[in-house]
């Protein structure tokens, strides 16, 4: 079989092989390689030689020749890649490696590498992930699942868990925080490192990218709240609610009368709800403490939860179209810190409103319960705060009776406040 020293010109400019035939110009520089030209006009680079494993030579395909465009691309495989890959394949058979098997075992391995980073998508992963948190009854899996959602799959969707790195994480955390929601950033955070933390355990990656450090330095510490609503405050939120529409004035005020936490209530259903004993009964599955926690309904609250509108067939207490308990986000918040800002201001053209939070409702109450001269055992009851384990054992009691009491006495103290009638727990103090 002649050989030539080939270039690509040449390899370019064979000519077609006679109809229904085909033949093999071997290259004098690349031993065992050499290109097939068939009726077609289509080259195609062959190797020659006896495979490990075969008792006689034979010819293999090692990449088709394909002339370039008008746009000058180069070749699917030129003469020198071609020469190359002989020069490969050499090296294999003389370790007794089959060239074929060698590439079939590559090609397998990168299928696999292709399915795992599929399978190492973020989104698949963040799938995952949830579903364990919720059979594992973590209690805030839902809030979880919601803040993941907005934060980071717009930005991680597509991406590979193994490629995240601290800086794609800092990216989500500073866009939190230049919102102006430090807190929410750090919490953020938080659930982020706990997410890499579960991958690591799940083996989905070797090393967490998350390095809570470079969060403090970068946002901040988490600093205690210790904001408490004045009196003044206290007015101008009641009546600032009365801007907003029924469903979430009815969970702000309620807030404010039973001290509780916002999803405890704003998510509450009909069927958690005794009209009759007065009562509402966070179950376990939602509340903190996972026990559950029967919450006293004042005169009040009851008037408010009476108010609401039904929707048929909706199981929530407070929702805005039938189908889905309501959400208490930013806006709502800021429609409300407007309308306490414009309150103020009508006593007070300078006045302004110092940044709070929803929680800060919740150290109010707690706060004026003890001003009222409320157990601390008591109050800390009233707003559902975990006992110790042994006390959690051994007493079992919801301590309906003393909770209702501390919740109408506060409640007549709001009433005093905000103006509507004279608390029936204030007395006027004689002079001395």
């Amino acid at each position: 079989m002649a050989k030539v020293s080939l270039t690509d010109f040449k390899v370019k400019n064979l000519k077609k092989a006679p109809a229904g035939k085909r033949y093999d110009v071997m290259d004098s520089e690349a031993r065992g390689l050499g290109v097939r030209v068939n009726d077609k006009g289509e080259r195609t680079f062959i190797f020659y030689s006896r495979f490990p494993g075969k008792s006689a030579p034979e010819r293999r395909v090692i990449g088709e020749y394909v002339e370039p465009d008008e746009t000058g691309q180069h070749p699917a495989m030129s003469l020198a890649d071609a020469r190359k890959k002989a020069g490969e394949w050499r090296g294999l058979i003389k370790s007794g490696i089959d060239p074929k098997v060698k590439e079939e075992e590559a090609r397998a391995a990168d299928k696999l590498a292709t399915a795992r980073k599929i399978d190492r998508a973020f989104e698949t992963v963040l799938d995952r992930y949830i579903k364990a948190r919720r059979r594992d009854g973590i209690r805030k899996v839902n809030e979880d699942e919601k803040d993941f959602n907005r934060e980071c799959l717009p930005k991680w969707k597509g991406r590979d868990v193994a490629g995240l790195t601290m800086a794609d994480i800092m990216e989500v955390i500073e866009g939190i925080s230049a919102r102006g929601a430090q807190r929410q950033a750090l919490n953020m955070a938080q659930k982020i490192g706990t997410f890499f933390s579960w991958c690591v355990d799940d083996e989905v990656i070797e090393i967490s990218p998350y390095r809570a450090k470079k969060v403090r330095t970068a946002i901040g510490e988490k600093t205690s709240r210790d904001r408490v609503f004045s009196d003044d405050e206290i007015r101008v939120f009641w009546k600032a609610t009365e801007k907003l529409d029924v469903v979430p004035r009815s969970v702000y005020r309620l807030l404010l009368l039973t001290g509780q936490r916002l999803n405890d209530v704003a998510m509450a259903s009909w069927s958690e709800v005794d009209l009759e004993k007065k009562v509402l009964t966070i179950p376990a599955a939602r509340f903190k403490s996972e026990r559950d926690h029967a919450v006293p309904l004042t005169d009040d609250a009851v008037e408010i939860i009476k108010a609401l509108p039904r929707w048929k067939r909706c199981p929530w207490l407070f929702s805005l179209d039938g189908e889905h308990p309501v959400t208490i986000g930013n806006k709502v918040k800021l429609r409300l810190d407007m309308a306490m800002v414009a309150a103020l201001k009508e006593d007070d053209e300078e006045a302004t409103l110092p940044a709070w939070v929803n929680h800060d409702l919740r150290r109010t109450v707690r706060t004026r319960l003890s001003e009222l001269d409320v157990m601390d055992e008591v109050a800390e009851a009233v707003i559902g705060h975990v006992p110790t384990a042994l006390v959690r054992t051994y007493n079992q009691s919801d301590r309906m009776k003393v909770k209702r009491d501390a919740l109408t006495r506060w409640q007549g103290e709001l009433n005093a406040i905000i103006g509507q009638k004279q608390a029936d727990n204030i007395f006027q103090m004689r002079a001395s």
